[in-house]
């Protein structure tokens, strides 16, 4: 078999729209030609739902790959999840097309090698994982949840490679001063050679329809509809939370796995799925070093951080339980809070029975189990908590963007016994993060106050952009009566 990458074969896929359509088999969409044949160093794509993003980018990595041996693709995204997942893309293109024979994916499933040499690689959005590469092609998906600071990191790894390029993608999200609205904004109003933006709302894809577009705008807030189908920026009007109060509590430090939590005090939201939802579970912790905000939040004000959150599509109840299990032998879960609405209330049972039986069995201490119904008042409570903590920068956030998605996209009506109603629009995806959160802040005491656990966190001490300080690796404050509040009475 002729090497895939000889001369004339690497001449006739020149061009990436036939890679592509030699690769998977059809043409790309016209919107995803325009951005594979711009010559311009910077690409920066703002992106609308179904639209074919994630595909265009394994494409582009993918044929960068193929043309230039020995060259180096890095991936980065806002999450290592959601790198991973882009480069699963590639590797799953790679390796079911004879054109990238010889596409071997490492033992780690970070690294996608091919036969000339080029690698794709998939790293973490931390500085310390970035500094220090020369890369032909930076592809930083979901950009607009990436740190600025992970930006300034990564920017330089083009410089020293004649001829490198840069994609930057995401959906609408953030301020003026974050890089990606810059540069889009920049490729947009003044194109060149450098930088060029391109606008890709729902209704470039074909297969969306005008009339299925039509019925959901029908239906949903404007401003929602114009930033997830739209991909426009918007103000905040009809959002619980404004975008500022969630960009301003927003620090990229690290999650710690629950097998590394070393029996670190936390409590647990639990928001169990159905159908289309998701089995989730958030973690809320106390930072240790208290003295590290006292100035800023107050000497006895506790600030609180996500040590760790999950969410499991398809998963049945009794294997969430198990999980659940085995989250409490890493970490001390002080309390789980578990909604009995809808199908919540027998899983909370078995819950409430396992969790009793494992302390026994195990000798540990006893991870209490409150269930509780969420109706609109305990919403409404329940969030507002949320809301003052962040506000007064007592929560810190994690760059996560599943739950800042949900959180930025829940709205707030009025009903007319005069109460509000606060959801995330059944079309704008899922809510379970976001709700398993607030079950979890639901039991932070308003009269707890903090004391200094002796135990610091490690790495470099981070701030968000209000100014609340964390470790690059928090450590969880031990005192319990942070979470005494009563998760019935929020």
């Amino acid at each position: 078999m002729t090497q895939p990458l000889a001369a004339d074969i690497k001449a006739s896929f020149a061009s990436p729209t036939e890679f592509a359509k030699k690769l998977v088999g059809q043409p790309l969409w016209d919107h995803q030609c325009a951005l594979a044949d711009s010559p311009a160093r910077y690409r920066v794509v703002c992106a609308g739902r179904q639209v074919g993003k994630s595909r265009s980018l394994a494409i582009l990595a993918l044929h960068r790959a193929f043309t230039q041996a020995n060259s180096l693709v890095l991936l980065i995204s806002a999450g290592e999840t959601a790198s991973l997942r882009l480069l699963e893309e590639c590797a799953a293109l790679a390796l079911n097309s004879p054109l990238l024979a010889g596409a071997v994916l490492d033992d780690h499933k970070t690294q996608l090698l091919l036969s000339n040499g080029s690698r794709i690689i998939s790293v973490p959005a931390s500085q310390r994982q970035i500094r220090g590469w020369a890369v032909d092609l930076l592809i930083v998906d979901e950009a607009a949840f990436v740190d600025n600071e992970i930006w300034r990191a990564a920017e330089p790894a083009i410089i020293a490679r004649p001829g490198s390029r840069v994609i930057l993608s995401s959906s609408p999200w953030g301020s003026y001063e974050h890089f990606f609205r810059r540069l889009w904004k920049q490729g947009t109003d003044t194109p060149s050679a450098d930088v060029e933006a391109f606008h890709w709302p729902s209704s470039v894809s074909p297969l969306i329809s005008q009339d299925d577009l039509d019925k959901i705008q029908s239906r949903e807030a404007a401003h929602y509809f114009a930033r997830e189908y739209l991909a426009e920026w918007t103000d905040d009007a009809g959002a619980y939370f404004t975008t500022t109060e969630l960009d301003n509590a927003v620090a990229a430090y690290d999650l710690v796995p629950p097998n590394e939590g070393g029996d670190q005090l936390v409590v647990g939201g639990i928001d169990w799925g159905f159908s289309n939802d998701a089995n989730a579970v958030a973690f809320l912790a106390a930072q240790a070093d208290v003295d590290m905000n006292a100035a800023r939040v107050g000497g006895e004000q506790a600030v609180f951080y996500v040590p760790w959150l999950e969410a499991h599509h398809r998963m049945q109840y009794a294997d969430f339980i198990d999980r659940l299990q085995v989250i409490s032998d890493g970490y001390h879960v002080f309390r789980y809070v578990s909604e009995t609405n809808g199908v919540g209330s027998m899983p909370s049972q078995v819950l409430v029975d396992r969790m009793h039986r494992h302390a026994v069995e195990r000798q540990r201490p006893m991870t209490h189990v409150a269930k509780v119904v969420t109706d609109t008042r305990r919403k409404a409570n329940g969030f507002g908590r949320l809301k003052v903590l962040l506000q007064q920068g007592r929560l810190v956030l994690p760059k996560y963007p599943a739950l800042l998605k949900q959180l930025h996209a829940l709205e707030y009506e009025q009903t007319q016994s005069g109460q509000f109603r606060i959801a995330v629009p059944e079309s704008a995806g899922h809510d379970d993060l976001a709700m398993a959160l607030m079950q979890a802040a639901s039991v932070i005491s308003t009269h707890g106050t903090a004391w200094s656990s002796g135990v610091g966190g490690g790495g470099d001490v981070l701030s968000t952009p209000g100014g609340t300080r964390i470790h690059q690796r928090p450590a969880a404050n031990d005192n319990t009566t942070l979470f005494m509040g009563s998760p019935k009475g929020v």
